[in-house]
């Protein structure tokens, strides 16, 4: 049985890219796990640090996140799937454990549009899964 990871971001356009992961999955025989890693950040003003998001807002961001996570797989129309949010100060290592810690056979990764000169480099998040991932990644290209 094939386990894949889906990273999601929370973007409309990439969530509508990565939809074409169905061509690539057989449904029946897959266990989908739909994830997106929010960066914990901190700043230190004066003698204070502070952090974003705060331990309060952490649920509703669970929540949110999970509500969108939760529909994007409806649409999908996977049966077998997980959806998880994530918080990290290094959401690209997270994610990469996340792989190993459940297995994963492929790991799914949207690209996002970009224009002229941007079109010579890939993302970060990307660049740093094709490096490091445990598994085989599919990159969905962002739709004409």
């Amino acid at each position: 049985m094939e386990k894949a990871v889906i990273f999601a971001t929370l973007e409309t356009e990439v969530l509508e890219q990565l939809k074409k992961v169905k061509q690539h999955l057989d449904a029946e025989k897959s266990t989908v796990h739909i994830v997106h890693c929010h960066k914990i950040q901190m700043y230190i003003n004066e003698l204070s640090v502070f952090t974003f998001p705060t331990e309060n807002e952490i649920p509703q961001m669970t929540e949110a996140t999970n509500q969108v996570l939760e529909q994007f797989a409806k649409e999908l129309g996977i049966k077998n799937y997980t959806v998880e949010t994530l918080f990290d100060h290094d959401p690209k290592e997270r994610c990469l454990n996340y792989l190993k810690d459940k297995n994963a056979t492929l790991c799914v990764l949207g690209a996002k549009k970009k224009s002229g000169f941007e079109t010579l480099f890939e993302g970060s998040f990307i660049s740093y899964m094709n490096k490091f991932s445990p598994c085989d990644i599919l990159t969905l290209r962002p739709v004409k």
